[in-house]
């Protein structure tokens, strides 16, 4: 009973969140007040453990640097990390780049494993980039918004129409997460599942540390 009452109370702060933060993009006048929240709702629903959340981070940082550093005049690219896993996408001049850009990412320490989806050809415009962020709005608001979806340890990477996600996640959840975002708009070009995937014993035992942990935090 408990675990149910806590899980509610995470999917209920996380629909506060996704609403905050939709009035954020129309107003443009409280991104730093939600900053914190959303932060601390993302590590209450996360099934990371927090050493890989903080492993996350670094791979992120010196990703973002070595892309910045040595590719940004001549690419458009965003990486994202999740449980070690990193996804790279956007636009690259050439095979070459494109191969270079992995090959960076692969010495940065930590990083398990690459998806290299990036595309051949000129950066992707402005108009092209906001399409992408109005649509990653809706999914996560559809996400947050389903049952038995743990939108909280899901990321969604949206690139040219294009919509990656990623998370630890049952069989069942990784179908029905996949099958909102599918339906979430007819925009969509394609929904590449990058999830990692846990058996319904294993959930409960993540799900069970996650609430222990919470519970014993002043």
């Amino acid at each position: 009973m408990k675990t149910n009452k806590t899980n509610k109370t995470i999917k209920n702060l996380a629909q506060l969140i996704v609403i905050t933060f939709l009035i954020t993009n129309l107003t443009g006048c409280i991104a730093l007040i939600i900053g914190g929240v959303a932060e601390t709702a993302l590590i209450l629903g996360d099934r990371r453990p927090i050493g890989v959340v903080t492993l996350d981070r670094g791979i992120q940082l010196e990703a973002d640097a070595i892309i910045s550093k040595k590719f940004q005049d001549n690419v458009h690219v965003s990486v994202n990390v999740f449980n070690q896993k990193v996804v790279l996408t956007g636009e690259a001049t050439s095979q070459q780049l494109k191969d270079q850009i992995q090959n960076s990412i692969l010495q940065v320490k930590n990083v398990k494993n690459i998806i290299n989806e990036i595309q051949i050809g000129i950066p992707s415009s402005t108009g092209s980039r906001l399409s992408d962020s109005s649509l990653f709005t809706l999914i996560k608001a559809k996400l947050v918004t389903t049952n038995d979806v743990p939108a909280n340890s899901i990321k969604i990477i949206v690139e040219a129409g294009s919509v990656y996600l990623m998370g630890i996640t049952t069989e069942l959840e990784a179908k029905a997460a996949a099958t909102v975002t599918s339906k979430s708009s007819g925009s969509i070009k394609q929904v590449v599942k990058l999830f990692d995937i846990i058996t319904e014993e294993e959930k409960k035992k993540l799900v069970n540390a996650t609430n222990t942990s919470t519970q014993t935090q002043p």
